[in-house]
């Protein structure tokens, strides 16, 4: 009786618990929401301020346009529910941004203008998100990665074979970015140290992609990048793979850096040789690190550090080729730690099934004794 009594009780816990936490999650992402249109519509304000210290008041009027044209009508439900009278003073901001940045305005006035606009998306931002929510980390990184994603997709459509093709989504993706670094700046001093110097490092990665107008895919690894050493800082739990798949792909991904770099195309080898750091040593690091904490240092310097410096300085092809081949060297290393530890896992698991069914084995012949 005891038992069931239990079961019953935790059915009811979980019937009221589940509700509120979905319900907690959905207001969660409508906030996260909300609070990135206000990041994308602070990344068009400081492009109105690049474009007017470059007199440019064309493309400023472009960025002014955009978040009354594209952003408010999906932040007009939660501010107008909240209050109505404030919905329409920041409509009203949004829409005569436009004709008080325009060309026939000074640019102090124009830059008053911007300000006013800047204190009330602050406003919109306590009024719906709330001051604690708007200074929690995860939720900072969880908007830094939101920015960047969309920055990739602007970065696509702005710019092909290396030409800028519409400048205004290209400055949409470099004022995203730029809007991002300024998250990340204030957030920093709360994750890793380690994160943090990579995130730095691939930011410095992204900047130099977009001053050379790099293929999109170049552009994309480095803010996959940050995404991802974002993701990593604040505990983001990612997909399982198979370890020794990591393994193949960045000793593929080093043989096409010989190959590209000896052809000439210095731009696709540093991406690759980031690409196989980030996107597949960064997942061995924990497992090998429990083993060999020096290989996992070891291994860092030679590809993220040493190899991409000697790319980025055009070392000869010669020297590039024999970093390399001292890595898949050390990948072979890597390669004989990570099974050890999937065999470990694996007794682990055995064990603990093996223990659950004794378990229940125990609990099934207590329940057949006959009541005294």
């Amino acid at each position: 009786m005891k038992k069931s009594t239990t079961s019953i009780i935790v059915a009811i816990a979980l019937i009221t618990i589940l509700p509120s936490q979905l319900s907690f999650a959905e207001f969660e992402d409508n906030k996260l929401s909300f609070a990135g249109s206000l990041e994308e519509t602070l990344g068009h304000f400081w492009a109105i301020e690049q474009n007017l210290d470059d007199d440019n008041a064309e493309l400023a009027l472009v960025h002014a346009t955009h978040p009354i044209a594209e952003l408010y009508t999906s932040m007009k439900p939660e501010l107008k529910e909240a209050n109505p009278e404030f919905d329409a003073k920041i409509q009203k901001t949004l829409m005569d941004l436009g004709k008080k940045t325009g060309s026939d305005v000074t640019r102090q006035d124009a830059q008053m203008a911007i300000y006013d606009a800047k204190e009330i998306i602050q406003e919109a931002r306590i009024l719906i998100v709330g001051n604690d929510l708007s200074q929690d980390t995860v939720f900072k990184a969880k908007l830094i990665q939101g920015l960047l994603k969309t920055s990739i997709e602007e970065y696509k459509e702005g710019v092909q074979n290396g030409q800028i093709e519409m400048m205004a989504e290209f400055q949409d993706g470099s004022a995203f970015v730029w809007r991002s670094q300024q998250i990340f700046d204030e957030i920093k001093s709360n994750l890793p140290e380690h994160e943090v110097e990579e995130t730095e490092e691939f930011y410095s990665d992204l900047w130099d992609a977009y001053d050379k107008r790099s293929n999109s895919e170049h552009v994309e690894i480095f803010a996959t990048g940050i995404i991802n050493e974002i993701g990593e800082a604040i505990g983001e739990e990612t997909e399982e793979t198979d370890l020794l798949t990591y393994v193949e792909n960045i000793r593929d991904l080093l043989k096409q850096v010989k190959v590209t770099y000896a052809e000439g195309d210095k731009d696709m080898a540093l991406s690759l040789a980031t690409k196989a750091y980030l996107d597949n040593f960064e997942y061995l690091e924990g497992t090998v690190k429990q083993s060999n904490p020096e290989l996992v240092d070891e291994v860092e310097t030679m590809m993220r550090e040493e190899l991409r410096d000697m790319i980025r300085n055009d070392a000869p092809v010669a020297e590039i080729n024999q970093q390399v081949d001292a890595i898949i060297l050390k990948m072979d290393t890597v390669a004989k730690i990570v099974p050890e530890f999937g065999t470990i896992a694996m007794m682990i698991l055995v064990v603990g099934i093996i223990s659950t069914m004794v378990l229940v084995s125990k609990n099934k012949n207590l329940s057949i004794l006959p009541r005294i």
